[in-house]
């Protein structure tokens, strides 16, 4: 915590005033400080507070869903304030890795078949209109684009019991992270 009284002579530190002038001003000087920090911190999307990240979705027209996390948010942010020019193979799968996590999607392009098949993982699935949005706005026209999710697959159900998978309904199994 920053005392105002370290800035002060050792004389005046020893005053009764001024120990409670000094009492008095530390809390709104912590609060000043504070601020500061916060400010320096919502100048990047990465360490933005809630304020800084409201005041982003403030400027580019996004409306937040109420249960939301930050991180979610940052994402949405993330995936608006970098669409510029060239859209490469390889600039779109940077801008996955930044938001999905290089696991987190899978991606094949079939340029024989002029397509492009983008799969997000199940742990992901709350990104998925934005990945979408994301693929549309960079992929060409003249390439069939499918967004899709990365169900549950064999290879990783198979390590599990019919005892352990009796806990699930077929729903679940499909949709839902199994650990």
């Amino acid at each position: 915590m920053r005392q105002i009284e370290t800035y002060w002579p050792p004389i005046l530190q020893e005053l009764r005033e001024m120990k409670e002038i000094s009492r008095a001003e530390n809390p709104e000087i912590e609060a000043v400080w504070e601020d500061v920090e916060n400010i320096m911190d919502d100048q990047f999307i990465q360490t933005a507070t809630e304020r800084g990240i409201a005041r982003r979705e403030k400027m580019l027209k996004i409306n937040p869903f109420s249960d939301d996390t930050l991180e979610t948010r940052r994402f949405r942010i993330q995936a608006r304030w970098n669409e510029k020019l060239p859209y490469t193979y390889r600039v779109l799968q940077n801008r996955l890795n930044q938001l999905c996590g290089e696991n987190g999607y899978e991606m094949t392009l079939n340029a024989g078949a002029y397509s492009l098949e983008i799969r997000i993982e199940l742990t992901q699935k709350r990104m998925f209109d934005e990945v979408e949005k994301l693929s549309r706005q960079m992929v060409p026209a003249n390439i069939l684009l499918t967004v899709g999710l990365r169900y549950n697959q064999h290879s990783r159900l198979k390590q599990l019991t019919h005892l352990e998978l009796q806990a699930y309904t077929h729903h679940n199994v499909r949709n839902e992270v199994i650990n």
